[in-house]
């Protein structure tokens, strides 16, 4: 089963963002307890690649992405330590040719016609759209990609869509999944509570009709 598969069958990806070596390894088993087979660690911190690499020692059979990438050293390093795909906030032709040099399947960012243009031409075919709830949520989505229906491309919106606001989202045929860091909140983090966690994760696979 290939990335796209993957996460086609899971309606919310779980993104983890700012922990702990310890507190990812506590977050990825309550998420994979909750159903969680994709799960996104962004590197928003200077711990964040040894974190993926100890989640990627220990949960071998999850499919496991790095998020925010900003530079190419970032997307060989994520290859090298077995990180299935990578994820960046914006679009750039640097980091796309990267990806696709080291083999790594990449989902940029974008968030107008003209980033989304770029993108396709340069062969991008699955694209993150970021950050979708300030700019209209759902409506704007639809804006944006209604003229590129016929193209094929498969879309992951996140930035700011909470657990009420995920449906809408996957009533849309072309979007892949729905980003999420509401799986993953601070407070039960630094209280410890993952059982939370492992609820709020059997809660996100519950929405949509889609395959689990």
């Amino acid at each position: 089963m290939g990335i796209l598969d993957r996460l086609d069958g899971q309606p919310v990806l779980p993104i983890l963002n700012f922990a702990d070596r310890d507190s990812a390894l506590r977050v990825t088993e309550a998420l994979i307890a909750g159903g969680i087979k994709v799960f996104e660690i962004t590197l928003r911190s200077p711990e964040a690649l040894q974190t993926l690499q100890a989640v990627r020692k220990e949960f071998p059979e999850l499919t496991l992405g790095a998020g925010t990438i900003l530079n190419k050293d970032q997307v060989t390093q994520a290859k090298e330590l077995g990180i299935d795909f990578g994820v960046s906030p914006g679009w750039s032709e640097e980091l796309w040719t990267q990806s696709q040099e080291v083999d790594l399947p990449f989902f940029p960012g974008i968030l107008t016609p003209t980033e989304l243009t770029s993108a396709y031409r340069a062969g991008c075919r699955t694209l993150k759209v970021f950050p979708i709830e300030p700019v209209g949520g759902i409506s704007y989505l639809k804006s944006l990609i209604a003229p590129f229906r016929p193209l094929g491309i498969r879309y992951l919106p996140t930035g700011g869509i909470g657990r009420d606001k995920v449906g809408p989202y996957l009533l849309d045929e072309a979007v892949l999944t729905v980003g999420g860091s509401w799986l993953t909140p601070k407070d039960s983090i630094e209280n410890k509570d993952f059982e939370k966690i492992t609820g709020l994760a059997i809660e996100a696979l519950s929405l949509g009709n889609r395959p689990t």
